[in-house]
């Protein structure tokens, strides 16, 4: 995904209206190709998206407290379609206290109700970077792709809102950025729907899984599951490892490389390492939890280097996030 940086070759913006976009005509800035504002959220005017991902189906938990150190006061979560955005201002004069209540006039304006709201050393120690670092992975991703936070003045400010109707959550926090002129919003919301729960791949028997190896050298197992931007396996994955050990079983003279790989959403090396512990993961549970012997094992790490589709639609990029079995010939 493309990602942009700091100073476009765009007129600047004086006198900056922070109307929202709807019934305004802003200065027109260059989104991303391919993105656009939640229908419910509209952006505040003179920003541009530098950074949006929408995933399915996911869990979002959105904090509503400070951070005390260990953990947030309180927090609300909630499932469906989730869609992170992150913004940019070229106008430097742009305030984040600005951009904030522009938010909230809009959101109560849309009778969501506001969950919490603060900034800087209301949210936590350090100015508030201790709850945007530690809070959640509310804008892991959209900060590792786009805007990471300022190294002093950061004038960090956080709202968390629920719709009316309960159907949508959103959190969004303003800051000043690194390579931005002016602020930077990141924006997490998740619309309520029931997760879809007829699987695209059927889960491979002993015997398939045998047939790939001897046929091409590699089968590729979509049903090993992770929590997201994490090595830890969901127990979605427990069938598909048992049925790993099973072979493995019938087959005590097969050794397997077990490569991860990820879709290319983030940074080359971060999905590298990413992969690598992701595969790490899966010989520690064959081993651990299925005694089978670790001198049969090897884990690798592919990251986003092979994929298998497009990364350019939520279901591409679910296809490439996968881990493949490797049959290692001596």
């Amino acid at each position: 995904m493309t990602t942009i940086f700091g100073n476009r070759c765009l007129p600047a913006l004086s006198g900056l209206s922070f109307l929202f976009l709807a019934g305004v005509t802003p200065v027109a800035l260059a989104d991303i190709e391919g993105a656009g504002d939640h229908p419910q959220i509209p952006r505040v005017a003179g920003s541009s998206i530098v950074y949006h991902d929408i995933t399915d189906f996911d869990r979002l938990t959105v904090p509503t407290g400070p951070w005390d150190g260990d953990e947030v006061e309180s927090s609300a979560s909630l499932e469906g379609e989730v869609m992170r955005i992150s913004y940019t201002f070229d106008d430097p004069d742009t305030s984040t206290l600005r951009v904030k209540r522009s938010y909230l006039q809009e959101l109560e304006a849309r009778d969501f109700e506001i969950l919490y709201t603060a900034s800087e050393g209301e949210l936590s120690a350090g100015d508030g970077r201790l709850f945007f670092v530690h809070a959640s992975n509310l804008f892991e991703r959209g900060v590792r792709d786009c805007c990471h936070l300022a190294n002093r003045d950061r004038n960090i400010r956080y709202i968390a809102a629920r719709s009316a109707d309960g159907n949508l959550l959103v959190g969004i926090a303003t800051f000043n950025a690194r390579r931005v002129e002016g602020p930077a919003v990141s924006l997490a919301v998740v619309t309520a729907d029931e997760m879809d729960d007829s699987m695209d791949h059927q889960p491979l028997t002993a015997g398939e899984m045998e047939t790939g190896l001897v046929e091409q050298g590699r089968v590729a197992i979509q049903n090993i599951l992770f929590a997201f931007d994490s090595d830890e396996i969901l127990p979605e994955s427990a069938k598909a490892l048992a049925t790993i050990a099973e072979l493995m079983n019938e087959r005590p003279d097969l050794e397997l490389l077990v490569v991860g790989h990820t879709d290319a959403v983030g940074d080359f090396d971060y999905n590298l390492r990413l992969s690598m512990d992701r595969a790490s993961s899966v010989v520690d549970e064959l081993v651990d939890g299925h005694g089978i012997a670790r001198d049969r094992l090897r884990a690798a790490g592919a990251g986003m280097m092979a994929p298998v589709t497009t990364n350019r639609t939520d279901d591409g990029r679910a296809e490439n996030r996968r881990v493949e079995l490797v049959e290692i010939v001596d």
